[in-house]
């Protein structure tokens, strides 16, 4: 009998299954230090961090946080980190409390999500239950961005609506914010700080015998005074804010500045005639007719000018506190 042809025997050798769990970073975010935020930062921290530790299938890898405005990533060193770490391959997915946390300024929001999808970093976002490698994730979060930014705008328009209409009122708080030289009291509103006064007239003195804004910083710090934020070195544009501020006169001014739109966290100068005034709010450090004289000098001394067209220009010549110190010197001191 012809041999019957063999039937070939395939063995089939599963594949070895590898279970890798996804590493998962933790983003939080509050935008100011005042202590109830603080709180709710660390409530953030301990409820998510709770919530990656108990998923199996992740691996908690760690925590980047920021107290700052979401309006713009740049300025956010906690989150410019994290995303260092997803370029690193060191991340696999973020997990965020929601899209507001994450960020304000749609435009910056919708790059960085592309990136972070190019990048194959999934984002978890636990307020809205999406995630951002899910078949309809991004346009899911493009709408809820677009909404978040609007919601914000219309918050910024609302403060700033109420702070024009409390300054109508000569007595209100908004004019009594503090500032170097004067603490604030609840009943009393701005009071002299002696200490600080005392450095405020030197300084106002200093620069007008002729001193440049330079060599006040360099003496400040060789008499080691601190800072108004306490620090040891003296930012020159610290003292010229102080040469400038009008409060000294014991005038507080309110709304010479305005926040440019949205999302910028620029300020600009705002219409004159819009600019609120309380006259003889707090006791005066300089005189008026004082005052009015440095800022004559301030721009006498200036290197910047404006030009017809409006641009400001360099000057051709440069101020020096060593020749106006000489001429000081031969000239007595005006009387205040």
């Amino acid at each position: 009998m012809p041999e019957e042809k063999r039937k070939p025997i395939i063995h089939v050798i599963p594949a070895k299954r590898h279970f890798k769990r996804l590493r998962v970073a933790l983003y939080c975010r509050v935008s100011t230090h005042m202590e109830r935020q603080l709180q709710s930062l660390s409530a953030q921290m301990d409820f998510e961090k709770e919530d990656i530790l108990e998923n199996p299938a992740w691996e908690y890898v760690a925590t980047y946080t920021d107290i700052k405005s979401g309006r713009t990533i740049s300025s956010r060193p906690g989150f410019q980190s994290l995303l260092a770490d997803c370029e690193a391959g060191k991340i696999d997915m973020i997990y965020t409390k929601s899209i507001s946390r994450f960020g304000r300024n749609c435009v910056d929001f919708l790059v960085t999500l592309r990136r972070l999808k190019e990048l194959k970093v999934d984002v978890y976002f636990y307020n809205e239950q999406i995630h951002l490698l899910s078949q309809a994730g991004e346009l899911l979060l493009t709408l809820h961005a677009g909404i978040a930014q609007a919601e914000s705008e219309n918050k910024s328009e609302n403060i700033k609506w109420g702070l024009r209409r409390s300054t109508m009122d000569p007595d209100s708080p908004a004019f009594s914010r503090r500032c170097y030289g004067y603490d604030r009291n609840d009943e009393e509103g701005l009071i002299l700080n002696i200490a600080e006064a005392r450095i405020v007239l030197k300084i106002f003195d200093w620069y007008e015998q002729g001193w440049s804004i330079v060599r006040i910083k360099k003496e400040l710090e060789s008499l080691k005074v601190p800072t108004p934020t306490g620090k040891k070195k003296w930012p020159v544009k610290t003292i010229e804010n102080i040469l400038t501020n009008e409060k000294y006169t014991g005038t507080s001014v309110y709304g010479e500045t305005e926040s440019a739109e949205f999302p910028s966290t620029k300020r600009k100068a705002r219409d004159p005639f819009e600019v609120h005034r309380s006259l003889n709010h707090h006791l005066p450090i300089i005189h008026e007719r004082r005052f009015k004289r440095i800022q004559k000098l301030k721009a006498k001394r200036s290197n910047i000018e404006v030009d017809e067209h409006g641009n400001k220009v360099r000057k051709s010549t440069h101020y020096s506190s060593k020749k106006a110190v000489k001429k000081a010197n031969k000239t007595p001191e005006p009387q205040i």
